[in-house]
Parts: structure tokens; sequence; C-alpha cells
């Protein structure tokens, strides 16, 4: 708190706490706008309507549907119908994470920046810093994760949120190393539970379970592969594929250069925000330099990655009351200097990443870069009576998979 004149009759007491507190709450709508504007992968959420909003909770639950209901058949007349009680319904269940930050302003910073105009000035430096800070990790967290024995999973103590490995790994019957079976629910015990796999560098479908196998040693070959995948994930009664594909950079470009000849078809709004998109089938491939090599196990690109999503049943849920919320600025004791907590939530600072069906969600991985030779790509699917759902913040993550 500063005031201008303090031996004048006349006197002007300015409160930054309170002035800071508001600033910031304004700019908090466009703070979020431009988080999810700075990543292809959360714009492409936000536009195909891959966030939902939940009202808290103490955690996300899911309802899984992984069997059909078996008394519904043809009939003549007056046939007794078949009234045996149905299962084949349960759930699954993910913790809330939280997500969050501090912006701070020294006294001898505020003194340095002695004035509104100034002080408003830093005020805007030091918010964007938490801005790019923020985009940063939410990318970091929900596509690259952590690496623990060549898997992915929730870092920090399995405190972050659940990347797209840990949904989607290389092994898809064994269960994730950290982080609990994904929703409660063992891949191990449960084959309906699994996502579709493929090998895109050979042609034996047997290594790692795969679904199918496809040796990738030309771009129709990579196409053809690629969409083979988006077939897989588009089985069920539901029909509807995968409208997303996020890979790394080089399997982008491969993929590219295969369509170079061809009429190509991008998402404009995507484009508008300075993202390029090409189609495949029904969905739109995006890049992502973060996109982990899952067949190697590492961050560090060997062979590629490519993440089929369909944002029907992968989703991102988000607390409703605490969705980038903002906290006044306070004066903590022994410290002359104004601290700003700072969350980044959706469902008390939550945010959920959620996938319904395993098999219309999907990944491929190693794709090398062609001019070398396309060496080989594994295609991990979603099926489609599963839900996973993955949170950011204080997230629940909750994924459905279904068979």
């Amino acid at each position: 708190m500063a005031t201008v004149g303090q031996s004048a009759p006349s006197q002007n007491t300015i409160n930054y706490d309170a002035l800071l507190s508001t600033t910031l709450m304004a700019y908090r709508a466009t703070l979020v706008d431009q988080i999810f504007k700075s990543s292809a992968f959360l714009a492409a959420l936000r536009k195909y309507d891959g966030i939902d909003y939940q009202d808290g909770g103490e955690r996300i639950w899911i309802p899984l549907m992984y069997e059909e209901n078996s008394t519904v058949k043809s009939y003549s007349g007056y046939e007794t119908l078949d009234t045996t009680p149905q299962d084949g319904i349960t759930s699954a269940f993910f913790p809330w994470c939280e997500v969050g930050g501090t912006i701070s302003i020294s006294r001898k910073e505020e003194r340095q920046n002695s004035g509104e105009a100034a002080l408003m000035k830093l005020l805007k430096v030091k918010t964007t810093q938490a801005e790019m800070s923020m985009k940063s990790q939410l990318n970091s967290q929900l596509i690259l994760g952590t690496v623990n024995t060549l898997t992915f999973v929730p870092g920090n103590g399995t405190k972050d949120l659940f990347p797209l490995g840990y949904f989607l790994p290389l092994d898809k019957d064994a269960d994730p190393l950290a982080g609990g079976n994904v929703g409660n629910i063992s891949r191990l015990s449960y084959s309906w539970w699994r996502c579709r796999t493929a090998a895109l560098d050979t042609g034996t479908a047997s290594t790692d379970g795969n679904d199918f196998a496809i040796d990738a040693d030309t771009f129709i070959a990579l196409e053809m592969g690629l969409k083979r995948m988006y077939n897989y994930c588009s089985r069920g009664a539901d029909g509807s594929g995968p409208n997303l594909c996020v890979m790394n950079q080089v399997t982008y470009e491969s993929y590219e250069t295969a369509m170079a000849q061809r009429q190509r078809y991008f998402d404009t709004d995507l484009a508008d925000m300075g993202f390029d998109t090409i189609r495949l089938k029904g969905a739109n491939c995006i890049w992502d330099e973060l996109v982990p090599d899952i067949h190697n196990g590492t961050a560090a690109i060997t062979d590629g990655t490519a993440f089929f999503l369909n944002t029907r049943f992968y989703k991102l849920v988000i607390d409703s009351q605490t969705d980038f919320i903002t906290t006044p600025f306070i004066e903590p004791k022994r410290n002359l200097g104004l601290v700003k907590p700072r969350e980044l939530r959706e469902t008390p600072n939550v945010k959920t990443r959620a996938i319904r069906n395993q098999a219309q969600n999907g990944k491929v991985q190693r794709l090398s870069d062609y001019r070398s030779r396309i060496k080989r790509s594994e295609a991990r699917g979603i099926r489609k009576n599963d839900e996973i759902v993955s949170s950011s913040w204080k997230h629940e993550a909750a994924m459905k998979m279904a068979a």
C-alpha cells in the first residue's frame, strides 16, 4: 500500500494488493484462452469437444459398459422374452490432480516499478511468465509424462496428470508401473480394457501382442498402416473413429510427404491459430515436440509415435469451480513482498483427461524418417467400450477403454 502526498491536506492511498489481485482476476479469461491457444494439442481438445467440466466430487467416476445385453434378439408373436438379469456394467475411478503456481512481487521490485502504470507492466511480464510455464507443464504432463523403466507414467510422485503413454502403452497387456491400475481396473486381468496395437516395420503381428502388422517401407505402405489403425479404432456398434491424431515431428513430416501429390484437407480454425494439420480419413493430424518414443521408452525420438484419439471418448475433465482460479495477493510473514498463489484446476484445481473408448483411440509408434527408411511403427488403439480419464491440476484421471 502506498500513500501519495503524505503531508498534504489531500491524500490518495493506493492499495497495491487489491489493485494487483483485481487486475489479475480480470485477466483470467485471457490467460486461459492464451494457454489453450499456445499448444496444438490443447487447442485441438478444446475445438473437438475434448474437454468436459465436472462440479467437484471425491474422484472422477466413469461408468463402463463392457458386455452387450444378451437378451436382445429377434422373436415372433407370443414367444417368451428372455428376462435374465444383465451385468456387463462397471465403473472406472480416477483421482484428482492439481497444478498451481505463484506470482511474486518483492518490495524491491515494487519500489523499482513505483507508480501504478509501472507496476501493472511488471505484473504483465510476470503473468506472461506464469502463463508460458503453465502451458509447458500441461503439455509435458499430458503428452510426455515421466519415464519409469521404459514406460510412461505420471511424474512428481504420481501427482502429475496421466500422460498418453500411460493409457496407450507399448505392452497393452501389462498394468502401469506407477499411478495404479488404469481407472482401478487391471488390463492384465481384463482383455476388454486393453488398447489395440500394430507394428508398421514388420510383417509379423505377434510382436507385443499387435493386432496387425505392415512392413511400411514405402509411403503407400505407411499410409495404409495409419489408415488401417484408424479403421481398427472405428470398429464396434458406435462406428465413430478417431478425430485427432497426435504425432511426433518426423512422423508427421513423413505422412505429409506421402500426401504431397494429393488433395489435402486441413482444419482452418487450427490453421488460423498457427498450427498445421493434415487429414487422415476422419481425423486431423497434428504434431508436438513432446510426443515420446513409445517403443524404446524414451523422451528422445529414435522411432516415431502417433496417438489416435476420439474426443467423444477421450476427455480432459475440469472442475468447474476451480478452472484457473486466482487468489488475492498476500504479504507473507517475515518477508517483504507480495505473493499471488496461482492455481490451475478443473475440479478444485482439476483437469482430467478421459478416454471413453479404447478401441476408438489409437497410437502408432516406431515411425522413422522415411528419407532413411520408415523403420517401424506400432499402432495402439482404444477400444470402444472402454473409457479413460486423466486429469490436470486437482485432476481425476479416468479413461474408458472398450474392446
